[in-house]
């Protein structure tokens, strides 16, 4: 049996476009007169900064306003309506599980606590996996990779995500590295070293390294 591990946003989904979409609109729904004032700059701003878990506490006071005025509430509504899937990526994960392999979503939390499973309930993305696992950062990344190792100590991990960096923690032999290519991520140098290191530009890839797994592991 192998287990696949696949990354949400920017692996299986373009959410770039639908963050600033969902952004604007939730702005623009919830204290519209900001829209045509100098301050839509700074509320946007400090909206993406909390979403992207960055937020400095010069923004702190627009926050707590957005907070009241619910747009927060607003972003979490509208995002999924903007959220793309990409080419080939509910094929791929069908044709996974139709193989019997073992399909979890393993990804980061997008900061509002549960955000990641509402994204993935709305878009209908929830129930295409056997599991649902978020971590919120590095250390509980890691925490719950070994948990699931302990769960499945023999079984070839196959893990797929356009964050590399991600991967330089990741010292478990049993464990194919897959990056997917992303515009807005960067190479890690160092990985390329590394036998268990594959890079993709297209998920449909995933389906080729299924086949020939026993080449890698």
């Amino acid at each position: 049996m192998v287990v696949y591990l696949f990354d949400f946003d920017g692996t299986l989904v373009d959410s770039t476009g639908a963050v600033e979409k969902a952004l604007r609109i939730a702005i623009e729904k919830t204290i519209p007169a900001v829209i045509e004032s100098d301050l839509y700059d700074e509320y946007y701003k400090a909206l993406f900064l909390f979403i992207k878990g960055k937020l400095t506490y010069q923004h702190l006071g627009v926050i707590h306003e957005l907070v009241a005025q619910g747009t927060i509430h607003e972003y979490y509504r509208q995002m999924p309506k903007y959220i793309k899937d990409f080419p080939h990526a509910r094929r791929v994960i069908r044709t996974l599980r139709k193989r019997g392999r073992t399909v979890i979503s393993f990804s980061g939390e997008h900061t509002y606590p549960g955000g990641k499973v509402i994204f993935l309930k709305r878009t209908k993305w929830y129930d295409e996996f056997d599991e649902v696992i978020t971590f919120k950062s590095t250390k509980d990344m890691l925490t719950k990779f070994e948990t699931l190792r302990e769960l499945y100590p023999d079984e070839p991990f196959v893990w797929i995500d356009d964050s590399p960096s991600r991967f330089t923690y990741i010292l478990d032999e049993n464990t194919l590295l897959v990056q997917k290519a992303s515009p807005h991520k960067s190479d890690v140098a160092l990985l390329f070293e590394r036998q268990n290191f594959l890079k993709i530009k297209s998920l449909r890839e995933v389906l080729d390294i299924d086949e020939g797994l026993s080449e890698f592991l």
